[in-house]
């Protein structure tokens, strides 16, 4: 008979819907529906109720160490960078920490060393362009620039000194101090292939103002591009020369750190300044 009865079709009972005129509201609540409402309701007015009651009843003296490790940031409690760090490193153990620092230590040393040889060489093979009158940009690269002396017999030999007669050069490159070339190399490198002024040259055909010009305005892009060529090489210069120095500043940060974490009792002297680590002084310790 149980069989039978299940077999006989039953009515199936629908959850009453949200009525017509109401059904702006949304969809109708069931029971199940405020039981997590009300719930969720009930916990957040406990949770209020319990802080009021902690709050009334605060000890203006109370203190917990934890209080050293965290503070309110942008209204919430949190805890503070340092105390997180502290915790990692807990996790992780201090020799493990170790041989990051000594890995992070021979890294940073074998850039700077990388840096230092790369500036070196750059700086034999460049020349400073302030060091020359004509392309000195700036009041402070002349006062800086490097200077040339030449002694001479007598005053009146002083104050008619000529630089392009002295140096057997043309006025326009007087004022270079590199890539100043005397006049005989001047007349090789203008005329004939066999590198020797001749009169004869004289008879030779001159050359139309196409080509002067021609030869003018490739003179100038050739000028143009060394300009770049050279602007683009000080630049990098200067710039592995900041990184040089910031590359240095991290490695004594480390040392110091490496100090610090070392055995024996130490008290800091003076705190770091312009980026530089703190110093630190250790108890003196009878050697055996």
């Amino acid at each position: 008979m149980s069989s039978l009865r299940n077999a006989v079709k039953r009515v199936t009972h629908k959850e009453r819907s949200q009525p017509t005129h109401r059904a702006h509201l949304g969809i109708l609540e069931k029971k199940k529906d405020y039981k997590i409402r009300s719930k969720d309701y009930h916990k957040k007015q406990d949770t209020l109720t319990n802080l009021r009651r902690k709050a009334a009843m605060r000890n203006p003296d109370e203190f917990y160490f934890g209080m050293n490790s965290s503070g309110v940031h942008e209204g919430r409690h949190r805890k503070l960078e340092q105390a997180k760090q502290k915790e990692k490193n807990a996790e992780i153990g201090k020799d493990a920490i170790k041989i990051m620092k000594t890995q992070d230590l021979s890294y940073v040393r074998m850039q700077a060393m990388k840096d230092l040889r790369k500036v070196e060489r750059m700086q034999v093979s460049l020349q400073y362009l302030g060091d020359n009158p004509e392309t000195a940009s700036d009041e402070n690269a002349m006062a800086k620039k490097r200077r040339h002396t030449v002694f001479v017999d007598t005053r009146e030999k002083a104050d008619n000194f000529n630089v392009a007669e002295h140096f057997d050069t043309v006025p326009e490159l007087a004022g270079r101090s590199f890539n100043r070339p005397r006049k005989e190399t001047l007349l090789k490198m203008g005329n004939n292939d066999d590198g020797y002024y001749d009169d004869d040259d004289e008879q030779d055909e001159l050359q139309s103002e196409k080509q002067i010009k021609k030869e003018k305005m490739l003179t100038k892009k050739r000028a143009i591009s060394l300009a770049k060529a050279r602007s683009s090489a000080y630049a990098e210069m200067e710039a592995r020369t900041k990184r040089l120095e910031a590359l240095k500043n991290a490695e004594a940060h480390l040392v110091t750190e490496k100090i610090v974490a070392s055995k024996g009792r130490k008290r800091k002297i003076k705190e770091g300044e312009n980026g530089k680590p703190s110093i630190y002084v250790f108890r003196r310790k009878r050697a055996k």
